[in-house]
């Protein structure tokens, strides 16, 4: 029983309230302007006799997180091309050494020359085959991420996952 509600509605304790669908189909008959309009003076009223207080508040909703439709996500594509990226910090790094006179030292590559060679073989066989998940070629199959991928008609949306099921 909401007793906050029968006191302001000035209605006794007896009295049954008004079922929510009187205002949700009070909404539908109404222009939308006139409903902001009515919905802003009871509001208006709400707080006026004391009901509304502190600095946050809800009215009939509940903060739920958004999440992203799979259906309607984009893949993320980034500003510029990883070419024009590499060509511009191509420059910044000239500029750089002509600052300082061309002082910068050279990269220098500090590992034992074995350790180098079994580096260099795995990146040989993994460019000839590269590993793959589990299901990867299977033609729906694809992972979706909140990094590589958005939803750009809510930008806020996130993909998720229920807890103990597969991705």
């Amino acid at each position: 029983m909401r007793m906050d509600v029968l006191y302001f509605l000035g209605y006794d304790i007896d009295e049954d309230l008004p079922w929510h669908s009187t205002i949700c189909r009070t909404r539908q008959l109404y222009p939308t302007s006139l409903f902001g309009t009515l919905f802003n003076k009871v509001f208006a009223l709400c707080v006026d006799s004391g009901m509304v207080s502190g600095h946050t508040q809800a009215v009939d909703s509940a903060p739920v997180k958004a999440n992203a439709s799979m259906e309607s996500i984009v893949v993320k594509v980034p500003a510029t091309s990883i070419g024009d990226h590499l060509k511009k910090v191509s420059e910044e790094n000239r500029e750089t050494t002509k600052k300082h006179g061309g002082t910068v030292p050279p990269a220098h590559i500090s590992a034992p020359s074995h350790e180098l060679k079994r580096v260099e073989k795995h990146q040989r066989n993994l460019s000839d085959s590269p590993v793959r998940p589990a299901g990867a070629s299977h033609k729906k199959a694809r992972l979706l991420s909140n990094k590589t991928h958005y939803n750009p008609h809510d930008p806020d949306a996130r993909i998720s996952v229920k807890p103990g099921k597969a991705r």
